[in-house]
């Protein structure tokens, strides 16, 4: 299609508007989807973060009330995290991210799902209650010796009541002390019924579970930060450190594709306008000079037959009307010339 008539010129204009306006909307649709599925994953981070903190309130839960109830919903809430940090790596893969930031959380994860296992596997050895595990053996030994033959002796009910005091505040406070507390005494009461073939088996029982006890809490972990629980919590800290840093990864791919959508939008924009504006100066240039030559022809062509130059004229419209325009200047001519030629012929006759 030749551009060279007033039709071609606004059939190109809108095409210009059309292609660009379209353009516009694809990239913003293709950018779009992107922002949307990146935001979706950032979503799937923050929600990540909200299972964590909920993983960390039933952990300290189970540990101040000893509920498995509450290793049921770390459990439940563990897998819920899983599931929705398998969702990062396909995301991660298409924008090559550091994929194994991915694998190092889920082996923290890992890490910190097992910990708490067996932080909870050895709570329930110690006892749950105070009627479970150890904590009942215990109970159950010092009950036996208390209506036995010890109970006979009152330096010996002393004694064992003072272990039992021991036993209490070491459960309590979980104090060094106190654990070297009732196993010297432990030890006191087994040497004095070493001869005692009732009390004997009884006592060396309840030294063991008393031992075990010890042993037991001391794996747990005295302090925060020792044992399984100093392990645990550094699990933890570790799954909230590389959550962050997942995150941080996240962050300026999602930047960078709002920057994208903003440099694409802008330059479509941009481009669509320029083309646009140099086709309307170029077409009202073109129009301009054609009407003006218009003008000067029938200026002209009222003093004289001048013909107009359709070369000059930018627009197929304006050039058939140039010429129809000329063949009128001729038509007009050749009827003055013939009337011109009757008057002289009627002047020669009168003449004659």
């Amino acid at each position: 299609m030749k551009f060279d008539s007033i039709k071609s010129r606004l059939v190109l204009m809108t095409l210009i508007c059309v292609i660009g306006m379209a353009m516009l909307v694809i990239s913003q649709h293709y950018f779009t989807q992107r922002l949307i599925g990146l935001n979706q994953q950032r979503d799937a981070l923050l929600r990540m973060g909200q299972d964590l903190l909920q993983m960390r309130r039933h952990e300290k839960d189970f540990l101040l009330r000893h509920d498995t109830d509450y290793f049921d919903k770390f459990l439940q809430q563990s897998y819920l995290f899983k599931g929705r940090l398998t969702t990062l790596v396909p995301m991660f893969n298409e924008y090559r991210l550091p994929v194994a930031d991915v694998e190092s959380l889920s082996a923290s994860m890992e890490a910190y799902s097992g910990v708490f296992q067996q932080v909870v596997s050895l709570q329930e050895r110690i006892g749950l209650t105070q009627n479970d595990g150890l904590r009942g053996r215990i109970s159950e030994l010092e009950k036996v010796l208390n209506e036995g033959a010890l109970s006979q002796n009152p330096l010996s009910r002393e004694l064992l009541t003072n272990i039992q005091l021991a036993t209490r505040n070491y459960q309590i406070t979980q104090e060094g002390y106190y654990a070297k507390l009732m196993n010297e005494m432990a030890e006191r009461l087994v040497a004095d019924y070493r001869n005692s073939s009732a009390l004997d088996e009884s006592l060396i029982q309840y030294r063991e579970a008393l031992l075990q006890l010890v042993d037991a809490f001391t794996t747990f972990g005295v302090t925060h930060n020792e044992g399984l629980r100093g392990e645990f919590r550094q699990s933890a800290h570790n799954v909230e450190t590389q959550l962050k840093g997942v995150d941080t990864a996240l962050k300026p791919m999602i930047e960078q594709q709002e920057g994208q959508v903003r440099i694409y939008s802008l330059s479509i924009a941009a481009l669509t306008s320029i083309v646009l504006i140099l086709v309307l100066i170029k077409s009202f240039a073109t129009f301009h000079r054609a009407f003006v030559n218009f003008l000067t022809f029938f200026y002209r062509c009222k003093r004289q037959y001048q013909m107009i130059d359709t070369r000059k004229l930018g627009f197929a419209e304006l050039k058939s009307l140039a010429e129809l325009a000329n063949e009128m200047v001729e038509s007009k001519r050749d009827i003055e010339a013939r009337l011109a030629s009757v008057e002289a012929e009627l002047a020669t006759k009168k003449a004659s």
